[in-house]
């Protein structure tokens, strides 16, 4: 295993739309709706990159085998009274390489990239159905709020969305 803080997506696009497509069409819930095709994933990594390139990202990945089976970003907000602070955004882990502790080595890279940055506040929503809610709180991340209502999955269900510190 192989955690990586890349500056350039592009040798890895191939491996990160695959991860993608997986994680929506396995009901991550990150921002897309499935089916997830791959000219939208490969948009969306590509405006990714865009953002990396202009350092209002960084983008940790996890390989194993020489390929990409993790990702998680962290997004900085370039306002003065924000730059204590980053958003943990989009953790995904392969279907297949699930339950091997990825998730958490993710994080704890987002921690001392953050660190390094003088970040010290590290925001992150999550259903609280979801998979990963467990591992934040085991990773003492302090819940601080909750949405009652989230629109997922094309309906209106109720979904508790914890946003944690």
């Amino acid at each position: 295993m192989e955690l990586l803080k890349v500056d350039n997506l592009n040798p890895y696009l191939d491996d990160l739309i695959e991860l993608l497509c997986d994680a929506v069409d396995s009901g991550a819930p990150i921002g897309f709706l499935p089916p997830m095709s791959e000219p939208e994933a490969k948009a969306y990594w590509l405006s990714v990159n865009d953002d990396l390139q202009e350092n209002a990202r960084q983008v940790l990945l996890v390989r194993e085998d020489d390929k990409v089976v993790g990702s998680v970003q962290i997004a900085m907000s370039p306002k003065a009274n924000a730059l204590h602070r980053c958003d943990v955004e989009k953790l995904m882990v392969h279907t297949q390489a699930r339950e091997n502790g990825l998730g958490g080595t993710l994080m704890q890279g987002v921690e001392r990239v953050a660190a390094a940055m003088q970040r010290q506040l590290l925001i992150l929503e999550v259903r609280s159905d979801d998979i990963a809610h467990d591992m934040y709180v085991n990773m003492g991340y302090i819940p601080f709020g909750e949405v009652p209502w989230l629109y997922t999955q094309r309906e209106w269900h109720a979904a508790q969305l914890d946003v944690f510190l």
